[in-house]
Parts: structure tokens; C-alpha cells; sequence
């Protein structure tokens, strides 16, 4: 071996040992392992400023990594903790450049989920060729209703004739078309681009009665993308006009506002610096996301002329065991929209009973409160079609 590839050969062991360390390990593990090559390379340096210079590095990182995996113990585990969720086909809502991506046209997905190898469920979603879920109900006549949201209106872990929308429309009389155009992982910039951009009016028949919006708290984050499966998710922000515009891509806008995107990156790679900043974060997701949703209602008026109606399942003022209440604020502003709001957690009362409503181990609704959800729906209509 030369001379220059002994000198070189360490170094660049160090950076690839680094590399895979950050690529491939929780990065409390990862600030571990670097500060471990920090210390190996202190019998290599020979000047004292340099093995000074490494051994506080060393001791700095080991600290860090020390408080990371501290605050990741303390870290609250939420409901859906544990399932162990196998999809055939694996990769059914594939990229699509105007809203990241939506299910892939007429494919049937095999889903099971186990928890420490005891079945959750074991189902099948059906897409149709129009890129919706089958709603089993439903009819080819007016009006129309439209469901829109994650995998809560999607209806994860149930069968098509279990969704909520699907309980809707075996329950409406006269029957309609419902369509269920729930996608997991989408939060409320999926939603308002896409009917920006005309991806919904394929689906009407006739007069759209309502679009019904099922909002949950992990919506919250998504509207800032904070979310590693939201790199190519529409953003928007406020323009001049103080309205909100769509920009681009959270990655796009990450890679041309530099500042931005480390902050992302420290935000959602460190526990210390989310918690340091997770008070001001969350102001900024709550007023941004009631007025993504406000701005979802003014489109459906626009486009539609008809009601936006809010399915909540954020928390209420009581009762007080919610395990979310720090989002209570950002919900008690949707209400200020003045779209119709039914509570879900109204629905399920005190969280001892919510096993019943949301499967173990994954957290998404059950059938029995997608039913639930549908007779509230049918009861709402009800009471709105009466005469004062």
C-alpha cells in the first residue's frame, strides 16, 4: 500500500462508517457511533489541538446522544402502536405529480395486521377504475356525497361495506351516490389541491349534497409537512394578499429556502430541538390548518355550491383524560369556519371505552364506530332538511 493510501484509507473509513451510522440507525445511535469514531481518532491525530478538538466532540455528541434516547423514552406512544400491517399489492397508491400520490385504479388490496402474532383484521379494499373505494350503497344517481380525508375516511382495517361512507349510503333514503375518496396518509393541502385542480369533479352526479371531511390530529402536523412521506406533498403558504396559495413541494421549498429545510431536518432528527420549539410549531400548524380548512369550504362552495361538514374526532373541553388536549385550540377553531361539526369524541364518551371503537394496536375507527358515524350523518341530514 503507498504512502498517501495509508494516509488516506482512515479517514475515509471514518466518513463511511459515519454515513451508514446516520443512514441506517435512530440518530441518537447514530450521534453515538459518531462520537465513538471521534474518539478512535484521537490515537491517529498528533497535535494537541486536534485531539482536544476530538475529545470534546466526542463528549459533546455522547451527551446529545444520552438526552435523545432519554426523550424518546419519555415520548407519549399513541394508539396506533404495535400493529404489524402486511398490504398486497405492497405499493397501491403510487406518485401522482398533482397530489403525491392516490390509489391505483381498479386493484383489490389483501390488508392483515397482527399484534405479537394475534390477528387484527384481515380485509380487503377495493379500488374502483375511477380511483375511489368502493362504496357498497351507493347508486349511480344524484345527489352526490363525497367523503374526503386520511385513512380515517379511507376506513383502514375494514371491509368496504364497513366504512363509514358505506354505512352512510345503505343507510340513506332515498339512496344516492356516495363516494369515498379517503386516502391514507393525506392531511388538508392533499385535499385542497386536489379540488383545486379539478382531480374531484369526475366523481359528481348531479347536485353535490355535501362533502364530509373526517379531521383528526395528526392532520395538524401534515399541514407543515412534517412528516417523512410529505417530502412531495402540495404546500401552501400565506401570499401577499395574506390568502393562502399553493408554492410547491415541501422538498421544494426545503432545497431553495436552506434555513427552512435545516430547521425541518433538526426538528424532526432531534427530540430536544422539537420539544424547544414545539410550542411555536404548533401555533403555527393550528392557525394553518383551520385555514386550509376554511379554504377547503370556500372550494366547495365555489365549485360545488354545496356544505362542507366537519367529522371531528380532535378533543372537546371535556372530558379531561384526552390524551391530546394541546390541540384543543387548533379544533375549537374550526368550529369558527361555521361548518357543521360532529364530534366523535362527544360520540364515544370517556377514553376507558374507546377500545370498542378503535381497532387495538392500530388506532384506526371500527366498524361499529364508522356506524356510528353514519347514523349521526343520516340524523344531521334529517334535522337539516326539516322545515323551521
Amino acid at each position: 500500500m503507498s504512502r498517501f493510501l495509508r494516509k488516506l484509507w482512515p479517514p475515509l473509513l471514518a466518513l463511511a462508517v459515519i454515513v451508514v451510522a446516520v443512514v441506517e440507525l435512530p440518530f441518537a445511535a447514530a450521534l453515538a457511533v459518531i462520537a465513538l469514531v471521534c474518539l478512535v481518532a484521537i490515537v491517529r491525530l498528533k497535535t494537541p489541538f486536534w485531539r482536544n478538538a476530538s475529545l470534546a466532540t466526542a463528549a459533546f455528541l455522547l451527551g446529545l446522544a444520552g438526552i435523545e434516547f432519554g426523550l424518546y423514552l419519555l415520548e407519549p406512544s399513541g394508539q396506533e402502536v404495535g400493529a404489524v400491517r402486511v398490504q398486497t399489492p405492497e405499493q397501491w397508491y403510487p406518485y401522482d405529480p398533482v397530489v403525491q400520490f392516490r390509489p391505483r385504479p381498479d386493484t383489490v388490496v389483501t390488508a392483515r395486521a397482527t399484534w405479537k402474532d394475534q390477528p387484527l383484521y384481515d380485509v380487503k379494499y377495493t379500488i374502483l377504475p375511477s380511483g375511489d373505494r368502493a362504496v357498497p350503497g351507493s347508486v349511480d344517481q344524484a345527489p352526490t356525497y363525497l367523503f374526503f380525508g386520511d385513512s380515517y375516511a379511507f376506513a383502514e382495517g375494514v371491509n368496504d361495506d364497513e366504512t363509514a361512507a358505506s354505512q352512510f349510503a345503505q343507510r340513506l333514503k332515498p339512496p344516492a351516490h356516495v363516494v369515498n375518496l379517503g386516502v391514507p396518509g393525506w392531511g388538508a393541502t392533499h385535499m385542497v389541491r386536489a379540488i383545486e385542480a379539478g382531480l374531484v369533479d369526475k366523481y359528481v352526479i348531479g347536485k353535490v349534497a355535501a362533502v364530509i371531511v373526517w379531521v383528526t390530529p395528526p392532520h395538524l402536523e401534515r399541514v407543515t409537512g412534517e412528516s417523512s412521506w410529505l417530502d412531495n406533498a402540495p404546500r401552501y403558504d400565506y401570499g401577499a394578499d395574506g390568502k393562502l396559495h399553493y408554492t410547491s413541494t415541501f422538498n421544494q421549498y426545503r432545497w431553495t429556502h436552506p434555513l427552512e429545510g435545516l430547521a425541518y431536518l433538526a426538528r424532526t432528527r432531534l427530540q430536544l430541538v422539537r420539544r424547544l420549539t414545539n410550542a411555536e410549531q404548533e401555533r403555527k400548524q393550528a392557525k394553518l390548518y383551520v385555514d386550509l380548512t376554511r379554504r377547503l369550504q370556500e372550494l366547495v362552495r365555489e365549485r360545488f355550491d354545496a356544505p362542507l361538514i366537519l367529522l371531528s374526532n380532535g378533543p372537546e373541553a371535556a372530558p379531561p383524560d384526552q390524551p391530546d388536549l394541546q390541540f384543543l385550540p387548533a379544533f375549537e377553531g374550526l368550529r369558527s369556519i361555521g361548518a357543521p361539526v360532529i364530534s366523535v369524541r362527544k360520540m364515544i364518551g370517556p377514553r376507558s371505552t374507546w377500545d370498542r371503537y378503535f381497532i387495538p394496536h392500530d388506532g384506526h375507527p371500527t366498524a361499529l364506530l364508522n356506524r356510528m358515524v353514519a347514523e349521526a350523518l343520516i340524523d344531521h341530514f334529517a334535522k337539516s332538511q326539516r322545515p323551521n
